[in-house]
């Protein structure tokens, strides 16, 4: 299996639109999970408007792509990627009290070629969005990230005080202006 991710900060909002674009542009498949308060996984049939599907179904947090119609009979979502492998997910993080965490634009396929091309979706999407941020620890300790990216809504979000949180742990990203 190979693995694929993009590290990133972006609205949810921002993360619908990329899915939905790519969805219309390659005609592809999608589903969306919700976790909580009980796990459940839905198709969005194709050409179907994406954002309203998820505002049925909140709270979605997260997004698969794929070229194959999804198996949605899943109970967990480890099983509903296991059943329906070479899709690619975007986390949904929301927006909190506390900040907002970031995520990744990822997959794990075993076709070489599959993922390529998702890379490369990927890679033209980033073109609109900005790369390098500070990864800053409690104690203050700095350090660059060049591979951790931020949209404009994110940067939006941090330069208007929203603390800009690590996937995992007290850390939090600062970014600088893009240029």
């Amino acid at each position: 299996m190979m693995h694929f991710a993009l590290p990133l900060h972006a609205t949810r909002d921002e993360l619908i639109d990329l899915a939905a674009g790519w969805a219309a542009a390659h005609e592809l498949h999608v589903s969306i999970e919700r976790f909580f308060p009980d796990y459940l996984v839905a198709a969005v049939s194709r050409g179907a408007d994406l954002r309203a599907a998820i505002a049925e179904f909140e709270p979605v947090r997260r997004i698969c792509l794929r070229e194959a119609p999804f198996d949605i009979v899943a109970s967990n979502h480890v099983q509903h990627v296991a059943m329906n492998r070479e899709s690619f997910q975007i986390v949904l993080e929301p927006l909190s009290e506390d900040g907002l965490r970031a995520t990744a634009l990822a997959s794990k396929m075993g076709d070489e070629e599959k993922l390529r091309w998702w890379v490369g979706i990927v890679r033209e999407s980033a073109a609109g969005m900005h790369r390098g941020a500070w990864a800053v620890e409690p104690g203050g300790r700095r350090k660059f990230v060049s591979d951790h990216w931020y949209t404009t809504g994110a940067y939006e979000l941090a330069a208007a005080g929203v603390p800009m949180l690590a996937s995992h742990g007290t850390a939090h990203f600062e970014f600088d202006a893009p240029g």
